[in-house]
């Protein structure tokens, strides 16, 4: 059975599939501060409540961008499951061609995100990723990886406006129902929802020409189905585009 781990600044994604399907999914908070004990805990309950142990996974494949947990979860499963995990970086050969962008600085869950994308569909494909930052990547027939955009997140900019608003506790991840808000609340529902997705649109635009104008368009990430049904311009909306592409990554490795 394999087990993909997805390593975010605010959540730890996580997959066991059998046989090519997912099985179960789990999805956790992030925390620097367990130590590799506490993270045994935690995994030890969430496996019992599916009837699973450590020691059912004989493949493992980690995609992480906070490296201060990936030696940590890494070697917590090589002692727990018997297995080394495969640590994905620039250098792993995935079934894409990374030319124009430096291996050795490209996020682990951003070269999944596009293994999974252009496996799905076989041609120029941008994948929005909406996730603690929010990232605009793109894909070009036969398979490059050539880039994109690395933008804030959504509820990172929330969070930065809020802090500094008194009066606004919390604002609703929704657009409001006009752009032309009748209230505070609406009027920054429009400035950093509507916002937010009017940039992500304007960036899905300019790479369109940069390809051509016929790439197919994936949204994916915590937010994806939260945001993304507010716009027309996704072909699929795919939450778990990342743990399929460090599924298809891991079986490339056998071949």
């Amino acid at each position: 059975m394999l087990l993909a781990l997805d390593i975010g600044n605010s959540n730890i994604v996580i997959g066991a599939s059998e046989n090519g399907n997912w099985r179960h999914q789990w999805r956790i908070q992030t925390d620097t501060e367990k130590t590799a004990d506490e993270y045994v805990v935690l995994f030890n309950s969430l496996f019992s409540e599916e009837d699973l142990t450590f020691d059912k996974f004989d493949q493992i494949i980690i995609s992480s961008v906070v490296p201060q947990l990936t030696q940590i979860i890494s070697e917590m499963f090589e002692k727990k499951s018997h297995t080394e995990a495969l640590i994905l970086n620039g250098e792993v050969e995935t079934g894409l061609a990374i030319k124009r962008v430096n291996r050795k600085s490209i996020g682990a869950d951003l070269i999944a995100d596009a293994v999974g994308a252009y496996e799905l569909f076989k041609d120029d494909c941008i994948v929005v990723d909406f996730g603690t930052a929010t990232t605009v990547m793109a894909v070009r027939t036969p398979g490059e990886f050539i880039g994109g955009s690395i933008c804030a997140g959504l509820k990172v900019t929330i969070d930065a406006l809020v802090g500094k608003t008194a009066q606004l506790s919390q604002i609703p991840l929704e657009p409001p129902k006009q752009v032309i808000g009748g209230s505070t609340m609406e009027a920054m529902q429009s400035g950093l929802v509507l916002g937010h997705l009017c940039m992500i649109e304007g960036l899905v635009d300019r790479m369109q020409k940069q390809l051509g104008g016929s790439a197919k368009v994936i949204a994916t990430g915590g937010l994806s189905e939260k945001i993304a049904e507010h716009t027309d311009y996704f072909d699929v909306i795919d939450p778990m585009l990342t743990l399929d592409g460090l599924r298809l990554i891991m079986k490339r490795q056998e071949a």
